[in-house]
């Protein structure tokens, strides 16, 4: 694919996500699980930004049994697509959302009796069964039924005509810090234990995350809900277990302009940057819009995660807004990037690489979560580019030589 052509399907500056380190992750990670689990891929929140159609069918391709979005909006965008696999939602709806649920066949949660009844009315409106999981509360303290709540209404549903109830499960809380997911841990297998002692056998329980898969193998059970291996990273502070991942995700940006500056010249918004030394500065069209440079603020979860979070707060302000030590990557070799991050333009001094030319890539860091939505993602197969999803969000096949392209969805 040469790159007019990724131009005018892509634009100046898009997302790279790699089809084969996706399904190598998919696989590593069922390799971990014993004969008989099932593996949910969580596609939600946009494939955390890699595009959840893709993605899904990357994952489904490569074994994935189940997929896992949060809201309805997500499961519908999936259906739109001609998947037909099965996916969860993992967290109530609303009951005006219900009935539109039900008639996609999209695998419900039910965490509270309400929810439950309202299933069970969206059902009979849509001629239909409903598919649905109970969400049980063992100390994640966000959604589902209290222990005691689960088993009695698991008794009841599994007698109401037009439910399907193939499923229960909860989410840790902390699965990184032993003892409190001993305690969760020690709630759900009461739960399990009630279940049993009624003589109740739903077809599928399960508890586990990414993090839980790697440290607690005995929760798998009957299926492992499973997102951030997929994308190849790890849960914070949980060991890898000899588990190798490979990273799908790269960013780029074509240069659109160069310029020489001469010493002493304010650079960018406010005049922070100053250039030291007659230099050269380029322009790519990337900025806080697209999620470039912008990191994402939380409470500190110990005392060395605020000494670090400090430490780079400190840095930042001693730069006096010089990038925060962003760099780009161009034919090999890094260049800072310089001056305010603008909304859709920023720039890198490039006065050391005397032969970079407008429109030459330079590969750049982009923080997941922030990443724009209306970025291009091209996926690629070895390193060829086979699909793009513009920034529009239609998904194009790349044509073979000579053909034109042509829009798959």
């Amino acid at each position: 694919m040469d790159t007019a052509q990724l131009t005018r399907l892509a634009g100046p500056r898009w997302i790279t996500i790699e089809a084969a380190a996706l399904e190598h992750n998919l696989r590593a990670v069922r390799g971990l699980l014993k004969p008989g689990t099932r593996l949910l891929a969580v596609v939600k929140a946009d494939a955390y930004g890699a595009g959840a159609v893709e993605a899904a069918r990357i994952f489904l391709g490569a074994g994935a049994d189940y997929l896992g979005v949060t809201n309805l909006a997500e499961g519908q965008e999936l259906r739109r697509a001609g998947i037909s696999a099965p996916i969860l939602i993992m967290s109530p709806l609303l009951p005006e959302e219900i009935p539109d649920a039900v008639a996609q066949d999209l695998t419900l949660t039910v965490s509270s009796r309400p929810g439950a009844e309202a299933v069970v009315a969206a059902a009979a409106t849509a001629g239909r069964r409903a598919r649905v999981h109970l969400k049980v509360e063992t100390g994640l303290q966000r959604t589902g039924l209290e222990p005691e709540e689960a088993v009695p209404l698991a008794q009841e549903m599994l007698a109401w005509p037009g439910v399907a109830l193939e499923g229960i499960y909860s989410h840790l809380a902390e699965a990184a810090r032993p003892a409190a997911a001993r305690r969760q841990l020690e709630r759900w297998q009461r739960v399990l234990a009630t279940l049993d002692e009624a003589g109740l056998s739903l077809p599928l329980k399960h508890i586990s995350n990414s993090a839980g898969l790697l440290l607690y193998p005995a929760m798998h059970l009957d299926m492992v809900r499973t997102g951030t291996l997929l994308y190849g990273q790890f849960p914070y502070q949980v060991p890898r277990r000899g588990l190798e991942l490979k990273d799908p995700w790269q960013f780029k940006a074509r240069i659109l302009f160069i310029h020489d500056v001469a010493a002493g010249t304010p650079a960018g918004y406010g005049g922070d940057y100053v250039v030291k030394k007659a230099t050269r500065l380029a322009v790519i069209p990337v900025g806080y819009a697209d999620g470039f440079a912008l990191t994402a603020v939380s409470r500190p979860k110990n005392l060395n995660d605020l000494a670090r979070y400090l430490v780079k707060a400190i840095l930042a302000y001693l730069g006096r807004g010089v990038g925060e030590g962003l760099t780009a990557t161009i034919a090999g070799r890094e260049a800072a990037v310089v001056g305010r991050v603008g909304m859709q333009l920023s720039l890198i001094e490039v006065g050391h690489l005397p032969a970079v030319k407008v429109g030459q890539e330079a590969e750049l860091s982009l923080r997941r979560p922030t990443a724009g939505a209306r970025l291009p993602r091209v996926y690629c197969r070895g390193g060829q580019p086979y699909r793009v999803r513009t920034t529009a969000g239609a998904m194009v096949d790349i044509p073979a030589a000579g053909a034109a392209p042509a829009a798959s969805l």
